[in-house]
């Protein structure tokens, strides 16, 4: 039977946004990776931002939902529980449960964590976390002040910059985080288009599933990695500020990354800025469902398609805010015993001539990795589980699901699959990584880095996957 209808995605709201240049300093503690000679930033490649989007109902625009979203790596929970009050007490008019922050993740934009105030370049960062907050707080009461009645549209197609990255080094059978590829899958780039009534551009949300490590231990500049030159790319082209949204990508990195040359950084960027504008574009002239009107004779028989116009707005907008308790792994270690192997390390590091250590990490880096793992388990609530957020936002024909730590791709795949009729829009880090990385159960067999971090059990992807379902399923 042949199709005479096409839907478009869409969704009538009140929409507000703004953005601020939340740059460190130069000279601030940089090192995200355990192989790098370097400590603190040299310079800046391209801006860091902070970009805030305010998003309401049409029926109550008083009751706004608020995402702050960020280039920086992750907040560690202290810090993130600071900005989330901060934010909270300069606007008590909105509610804490409809606040989401997420995180661009750019493993270059600096090492912005409180705990790290002992190593160099680290006597900066309280004040530019209080720098943070204050321009956080600025974006949000700009967002939520301007936001005017608004159509969103929503479109997706693929860019292939990113690739699978558990890969399998045959001389010896270990695994390493790295170009797979052997995995060849399609990753979608989704697209928020949003305009006023009267047919303004006012800005877009784009996701993309790519850890931003394209730069890596040789880069000692401050930058944004891809998300810089992608969001460029796109603002150039729509004259309208874009906010990024991190796709589930755990499991995903850059076919080419690991490198000290920022213009790969802006290559990669810009091939997902000219693959989003692609899909922008392709909402250019949309007005409602696409509808067949019949033949039209001429030198041939020919099928006449034309779009029907806006329906009534019967959007409805709601913002739900849950939990899912997934339980811990058994084998966590204990805090006396990283924090007695970090001593070790860091002692063996001031023995050997840490002035050039050796890129592979040795002493050095692996105390990194006991200073990782110590920020990830102490932070971690007491019990047999843990109490992993989920915030959805419905919006009309899409919905917008925003979930704490590193998920798999796989989470992104099995939402679309379970609701094809809707445009599913995944976020991750919400409020950051406390929860750490949530690999598919079959990875927990491999010695995979992702596994090895983790601190929830096996099967906590699926977990999730089938509560976000259920909760997506009862509230359509």
């Amino acid at each position: 039977m042949s199709l005479t209808r096409v839907k478009t995605r869409q969704a009538c709201l009140h929409f507000g946004i703004a953005q601020r240049d939340a740059t460190p300093p130069v000279g601030i503690f940089h090192r995200f990776w355990g192989a790098a000679n370097h400590d603190v930033a040299t310079g800046v490649h391209r801006p860091v931002r902070v970009t805030v989007t305010a998003f309401a109902g049409n029926a109550n625009p008083s009751s706004c939902s608020v995402l702050v979203t960020s280039d920086h790596c992750l907040l560690r929970p202290t810090d993130m529980t600071r900005m989330r009050q901060a934010v909270l007490d300069a606007h008590p008019t909105v509610s804490n449960s409809r606040v989401t922050f997420s995180f661009g993740h750019s493993h270059s934009a600096g090492h912005i964590c409180s705990e790290r105030a002992n190593q160099p370049g680290g006597e900066l960062i309280a004040s530019y976390l209080d720098t943070l907050q204050a321009l956080t707080i600025d974006a949000v009461g700009e967002a939520t002040g301007n936001m005017t009645p608004a159509r969103a549209s929503f479109a997706q197609t693929d860019c292939d910059m990113a690739a699978h990255r558990d890969f399998q080094d045959l001389s010896d059978d270990q695994f390493v985080c790295g170009f797979n590829p052997e995995n060849d899958w399609d990753f979608p780039v989704h697209v928020v288009r949003i305009r006023s009534i009267d047919g303004q551009e006012l800005g877009s949300l784009v996701t993309y599933p790519c850890h931003p490590t394209t730069l890596a231990w040789e880069n000692t500049l401050i930058s944004p990695d891809y998300i810089g030159a992608m969001r460029e790319t796109i603002e150039s082209g729509t004259a309208a500020p874009c906010q990024f949204l991190l796709a589930p990508c755990g499991d995903i990195g850059p076919r080419h990354g690991f490198v000290g040359d920022v213009s790969v950084a802006d290559s990669n960027g810009t091939r997902v800025g000219h693959a989003a504008l692609s899909a922008w574009h392709s909402l250019d002239h949309v007005e409602g469902d696409f509808v067949y009107q019949g033949p039209v004779l001429s030198g041939a028989t020919l099928g006449e398609w034309c779009f029907q116009g806006w329906p009534p707005d019967t959007t409805p907008f709601s913002h739900d805010r849950f939990h899912v308790p997934l339980a811990y792994r058994t084998d966590l270690r204990d805090i006396a015993t990283i924090e007695s192997e970090l001593q070790d390390w860091e002692q063996q590091s001031q023995d050997a001539n840490a002035s050039k250590p050796d890129r592979a990490g040795t002493a050095r880096a692996m105390a990194e990795r006991c200073r990782r793992e110590w920020e990830r388990v102490a932070p971690l609530p007491p019990g047999d589980t843990y109490p992993l957020q989920v915030d959805i936002l419905r919006c009309g024909d899409a919905d917008i699901v925003l979930v704490e730590g590193e998920p798999y791709h796989q989470l992104q795949r099995d939402l679309q699959d379970a609701f094809p009729d809707r445009a599913i829009i995944v976020g991750v880090l919400s409020d950051g990584s406390r929860c750490s990385y949530l690999p598919t159960e079959h990875s927990y067999k491999k010695p995979l880095y992702q596994v090895q971090v983790s601190l929830l059990a096996a099967g906590c992807l699926e977990r999730l996957r089938n509560a976000i379902i259920e909760r997506l399923s009862t509230s359509a």
